[in-house]
């Protein structure tokens, strides 16, 4: 999956007493959880079971870019036998990058593999599981929202290179029970001419201001109210690939 561990700013700004650590499912890390004096070991991040993606309606063997697998970097990886959770496996996952959850609060996340069509689990006769059913519903119900450059080449890339800022992924509407897996849907953020007239500028201004602005430019938007609001106004678009796979993995996991 994309896991994501979330730190609101306060904790690694400030020396306070009270120290926590909000992780998501499927979260691993070397940080730990103190609260209250208590302090829990968070463990690294580790792949999923092929048992456990399957009994989540996905096909490991239909995962692109499997940590684990030749199509991945072998850098992003590494076999660790140290794992004891069932649902895991011998596969650590070390790659990390960052991003924003919907309320804007710092996280860190690994992408496990990514998804196309068949990764969701399909009978003998081709047709969606209830399980596969069931995981493409998620996958299509939760959004990490990319934001590329103007001036990039494709406007549907995912590359760092395209990027003008991080990613914000929308966890809204019970990710932390609904989402096992971290299955996301790739949405991609563009502004409209409309952003760059007057009204646009009104608008986006004030935003600039408290958040700073990106690699175009643009102000930087880091919760998913603040992007739904502005394509509510015709200020942004939210585009997506084409669900068939035609133009690339439409899914990360």
């Amino acid at each position: 999956m994309i896991r994501l561990a979330k730190l609101k700013l306060p904790i690694w700004l400030t020396a306070i007493s009270l120290a926590i650590t909000v992780v998501l499912p499927g979260i691993g890390s070397t940080a730990a959880f103190r609260a209250g004096g208590v302090r829990k070991p968070i463990p690294p991040p580790f792949d999923f079971s092929d048992d456990f993606y399957r009994g989540n309606g996905i096909s490991p063997e239909n995962i692109r870019e499997r940590a684990g697998n030749p199509d991945r970097n072998p850098s992003h990886w590494t076999f660790d036998n140290s794992n004891t959770d069932p649902t895991r496996r011998n596969v650590r996952i070390l790659e990390t990058t960052g991003g924003f959850d919907n309320s804007g609060n710092l996280i860190y996340y690994s992408i496990t593999g990514t998804a196309f069509p068949d990764t969701f689990e399909h009978d003998a006769a081709g047709a969606l599981t209830q399980r596969g059913k069931q995981a493409l519903d998620v996958a299509n119900h939760f959004r990490a929202f990319l934001f590329p450059k103007a001036s990039a080449g494709s406007i549907l890339s995912p590359a760092p290179p395209n990027r003008r800022q991080d990613n914000v992924f929308d966890t809204r509407n019970g990710y932390f029970s609904n989402n096992p897996l971290g299955l996301w849907l790739l949405a991609f953020v563009v502004y409209t001419p409309k952003a760059f007239t007057d009204e646009g500028r009104k608008v986006l201004d004030p935003i600039a201001a408290t958040n700073g602005r990106d690699l175009d430019g643009t102000p930087i938007l880091n919760t998913a109210d603040l992007i739904d609001n502005l394509a509510s106004k015709g200020l942004l678009e939210i585009r997506s690939r084409a669900l068939d796979g035609s133009q690339g993995f439409p899914w990360v996991i």
